[in-house]
């Protein structure tokens, strides 16, 4: 009887000795401090706090930038590319004209790079070439945007469609004259706006910067673009 009365009084000597260390591991005993010190440095030399878990961060993939506002959205690049598409129909086609009129008035083809230039004081004027591949750089631009990273030959077939697409139109309705060295300008304006977002992509290291600024010169761009020729429809109305 004495005998298990000593096992018993040990046994419970053994449980408030070992009890008082397993709450000093959990609540602060030196165990308990290594751990959580071990699990603070790995959860800051992992990237700190994410999604809320203390300790465990985030992989580099899905981590975001801030919020992209209203210049950062694709919905504000769309729009504006809806516009710029609007206006480059209505030079191209309508030829600044507000009425169909212009269909059935002229209708030719060119084939040859370059020969259907217009002479003036029997020198080749090459001004209308370059109006046109500056015209579409906003083209390029504005698909770079939308599309993101995409081959560039992707972006520059799509570019050549909607020219050729242009002078068929143009053959079609007998809107003007369908010229080779047209799609050839048109094509590389596009290609240099490619470009011109490839760099900007570059420069800024982060698609969302790249988009916010590029929206925002497009945005300047357009308005000023709509004042103008507001004005100058005003003026010849």
């Amino acid at each position: 009887m004495e005998q298990s009365k000593a096992c018993g009084g040990a046994g419970k000597a053994a449980v408030r000795a070992d009890g008082p260390a397993r709450d000093g591991e959990r609540d602060g005993g030196p165990r308990g401090a290594t751990e959580r010190g071990l699990g603070r440095r790995a959860g800051h030399g992992a990237g700190g706090v994410a999604d809320g878990l203390p300790g465990i961060a985030a992989p580099a993939a899905f981590q975001m930038e801030r919020p992209a506002g209203f210049l950062g959205s694709r919905a504000l690049t769309g729009f504006l590319f809806a516009v710029y598409l609007a206006f480059l129909v209505w030079i191209v086609l309508l030829k600044g004209q507000f009425s169909l009129d212009v269909a059935g008035t002229m209708r030719s083809v060119n084939l040859v790079p370059l020969a259907g230039a217009t002479v003036i004081n029997g020198a080749a004027d090459y001004r209308e070439t370059v109006e046109n591949l500056v015209a579409f750089v906003p083209f390029g631009l504005y698909l770079g945007m939308l599309a993101g990273r995409q081959p560039l030959w992707r972006g520059i077939a799509a570019v050549a469609a909607v020219s050729l697409g242009f002078e068929v139109l143009q053959f079609a309705f007998a809107m003007g004259a369908s010229d080779v060295t047209d799609l050839i300008a048109n094509t590389a304006g596009g290609a240099l706006g490619l470009g011109f977002y490839a760099l900007a992509r570059r420069a800024f290291r982060s698609e969302g910067r790249a988009l916010r600024w590029c929206n925002a010169a497009g945005l300047a761009c357009t308005l000023l673009v709509l004042a103008l020729t507001a004005l100058l429809v005003a003026a010849n109305g």
